[in-house]
């Protein structure tokens, strides 16, 4: 799974580098003089590279090797796209002061500089390649050396099949959900044919679920004839599925050879099934079916698609017929659940004490289960951990029942080091390899989004619009065919949700998702993948002056999460790309040596409340600054050198007023502060013509009112009118304002003292 991750994110790298690599050659040709070539051999290598990872994504025996070799593709498509953005930021800068004249432009050092940058990037991949072709041949790709996903499943054993073989004792907090899902299987007064989903992320115990209910003796005792139980998994092949179903549901010899007109008595019937297409298989199984009332249980459904090509093998009828989907899937669920969505159950994780059930049975002996008193506190504190998930409740209480001597010593050093166990103890591996399914179907475009999650803490309530935000800062998302930016992003996040990867913490009046959480044992996954792609670098309490630089590799994102050890002295952070930064005593708070910082996120952050005067001098590239709820009392001038910000989010501070140097930043999208009485704002900020979100701010005077409504894209404004405010003249500008941006404003909110006079003039409008 690692080298198919790998190749994913390179090929994400690549896309971006060679997209801004094309874009220069068609709109800054003259910059590129005499490298044109090398561009394009960037570019096509680009193609070259990707296709041949891809090819070998599922391949096992050379792992370690191309995971190397692509981890060295992405350090040097993060370098080029650093140079890359860089030279283009101050190309623009420079541009103002020539007035757009071509000859001085070709005169610029910056010339000079993309030029020599282009030609080293040029060399590196021709390095990387040579040293590929000495290691790699041609055919390997494509010879016996790749496994097909039928073959990967006889060498490697699916972790999933613990579902199917669960003792009775360890069936814990299950019976109200079989009950509920055995009513719906029996329902009488539903005789047409009915599927039941079963969704909820991995672990959960969908699968030990549905098999409860497929087992249980109504069902197995002849109340259906036939049933079977399919498993779909991600790498599906329909023939073969329809060629299981025909098998369990006993279809006889003559009814296959009459659908598929095979005379010849030499063939058996297994090689009569192998030779009819997908057509024949579909007729034999709706052929048996038709007339019977049949249950069939699809396990494990990752797609809409696999969904629709098995479904139209079920004849419809009035025999009462069911079947079972269990999927992580959102998307799956409703395509699948009959009569509106009616038959639609959501699995949750165990609560507390049911879980302290679960793990007493898995750990101690029958019939009493019971914990020694001495150990129930660590025991519990493990639990913790686990989080209502059955599969790591069961996995970590096996380990812990393979040591007969409940030593309390192993199971403290358990509990202070559980994240690497479950990463290096091949029992909890299987925590992981279940887990990291649902990563591993993900896109390619989804998965710098999913590993992003792991720069927030534990159990952390992340708001949508700030993650959202942040993937956009960051480069992580971008539009396409006309789709905004924001729009792609949210596409994105709703994608997440409706894999069962981020669990909703919290909704709007509209049933929108307004903030998530990341599953504990998710999040271990995502931050291991992330160690090992060079992602990003977690600093927290569980972090050691020796996992936090990675080896021969630069520093792209760092998070930091109050980690007592600090950053190791000389850490080279030149190539940070984000900080991220939560709790107190932020070890960074002078930016000028971070050149290629995209965001700077110190949301909440105690303790800060001022910065250098000129720690954003040097930011050229900084899309996002978020400051809110700190006690900063006032912005240093040098915010004024963020030629590129676009969030800027002062919310929750003390500044009351902003600088002069503001109304500098022309790509400012988001200018966010308040929510009291508003920040004060200088003359000129109807320069910023890019905002779309502004607020709270204090219109204190008819020109503030003005300046506002020259701001003709703004989407969503908060303002403050304080009681002197209100002249009459405030209020005829008021409607004026509102009457200009009356295109563009969707959402409006007035703080102000109770008047009645503004709310006149606003009925009036």
């Amino acid at each position: 799974m690692e080298t198919a991750i790998t190749t994913k994110l390179v090929e994400f790298s690549f896309q971006s580098i060679a997209g801004k690599l094309g874009k220069m050659l068609e709109k800054e040709a003259a910059l590129l003089a005499g490298v044109e070539d090398d561009v394009r051999y960037i570019v096509a290598e680009h193609k070259s590279i990707t296709s041949f990872l891809t090819a070998i994504s599922t391949r096992h025996n050379l792992d370690a090797e191309v995971k190397n070799w692509a981890q060295e593709l992405s350090e040097v498509a993060y370098d080029a796209e650093d140079s890359i953005d860089e030279f283009d930021c101050r190309l623009r800068s420079t541009l103002g002061f020539f007035k757009h004249s071509l000859r001085s432009i070709k005169s610029l050092k910056g010339r000079h500089d993309i030029a020599s940058e282009i030609k080293k990037l040029k060399v590196q991949v021709e390095d990387i390649k040579k040293r590929h072709d000495r290691y790699f041949h041609p055919n390997e790709a494509t010879s016996s050396g790749t496994a097909t996903g039928l073959n990967m499943a006889d060498r490697y054993s699916d972790p999933r099949i613990i579902g199917h073989f669960v003792e009775e004792a360890q069936l814990v907090g299950i019976n109200q959900s079989r009950d509920k899902i055995l009513g719906w299987v029996m329902d009488e007064n539903c005789p047409e044919l009915t599927a039941i989903s079963l969704l909820g992320f991995g672990g959960l115990g969908k699968t030990t679920l549905a098999k409860t209910v497929y087992d249980d003796l109504i069902i197995v005792e002849g109340h259906f004839q036939p049933r079977a139980w399919i498993a779909v998994s991600q790498n599906y092949n329909i023939k073969e599925l329809l060629k299981k179903i025909i098998r369990q549901i006993s279809v006889n010899e003559k009814q296959i050879r009459d659908v598929s007109g095979f005379r010849d008595a030499r063939l058996n019937t297994e090689q009569c099934l192998n030779m009819m297409d997908e057509s024949q298989l579909v007729q034999t199984v709706r052929g048996h079916l038709h007339g019977k009332r049949y249950f069939i249980v699809f396990d494990d459904v990752w797609s809409v698609e696999a969904w629709e090509s098995l479904s139209i093998a079920l004849p419809q009828g009035k025999e009462g017929s069911r079947v079972i989907v269990t999927t992580r899937i959102k998307d799956v669920a409703n395509a699948s659940c009959s009569r509106n969505r009616r038959f639609i159950f959501k699995i949750s994780p165990l609560s507390p004490e049911l879980s302290w059930e679960l793990f007493c049975r898995k750990v101690f002996d029958a019939p009493d289960y019971n914990c020694p008193p001495e150990l129930e506190n660590i025991g519990r504190e493990i639990l913790q951990k686990c989080d209502g998930l059955p599969l790591a409740i069961v996995t970590i209480g096996g380990l812990l029942a393979s040591k007969p001597d409940n030593n309390f010593e192993e199971w403290k050093d358990l509990r202070d080091h559980l994240r690497l166990e479950i990463q290096t103890n091949d029992m909890l591996s299987k925590i992981n390899q279940i887990l990291g399914l649902s990563y591993n179907d993900l896109p390619y475009y989804l998965k710098p989004c999913f590993l992003f999650l792991g720069t927030f803490p534990e159990d952390y309530e992340i708001r949508r619009k700030r993650l959202m935000r942040r993937w956009i800062a960051e480069g992580i998302v971008h539009g396409v065919d006309g789709l905004p930016d924001e729009k792609m992003a949210e596409r994105c996040f709703n994608q997440l949700v409706n894999r069962s990867l981020v669990q909703p913490s919290e909704f709007d009046d509209n049933g929108t998702v307004r903030s998530c959480r990341v599953h504990d044992m998710m999040l271990d996954v995502i931050i291991s993948i992330s160690r090992k792609e060079n992602f990003a670098v977690v600093l927290n309490k569980h972090s050691t002056q020796t996992n936090i630089q990675p080896r021969h590799q630069r520093i792209r994102r760092l998070s930091w999460q109050g980690g007592s050890s600090g950053l190791v002295p000389n850490t080279d952070l030149s190539h940070l790309r984000s900080f991220t930064a939560f709790g107190e005593d932020v070890p960074v708070s002078d930016y000028r040596k971070q050149r290629l910082l995209r965001a700077i996120d110190l949301e909440g952050c105690r303790n800060l409340d001022d910065f250098h005067p000129k720690s954003f001098s040097k930011l050229c590239l900084l899309k996002y600054l978020s400051m809110r709820n700190i006690g900063l009392s006032e912005l240093p001038d040098s915010i004024g050198d963020l030629q590129n910000l676009e969030f800027l989010e002062i919310r929750g501070t003390y500044i009351q007023k902003l600088p002069n140097a503001i109304v500098k930043l022309q790509k400012l999208v988001y200018l966010l502060g308040g929510p009291f009485i508003g920040f004060k704002f200088p003359k000129g900020i109807r320069k910023l013509k890019r905002l779309t979100t502004f607020g709270t701010a204090r219109a204190h005077n008819v020109h503030s009112l003005q300046e506002i409504g020259e701001l003709i894209n703004l989407q969503k404004l908060d303002i403050f009118l304080g009681r002197s405010d209100l002249s009459l003249r405030m209020l005829e500008e008021i409607s004026a304002l509102l009457s200009k941006l009356n295109g563009s404003l969707r959402s409006l909110k007035i703080l102000h003292w109770a008047d009645s006079s503004l709310k006149k003039a606003l009925d009036e409008v």
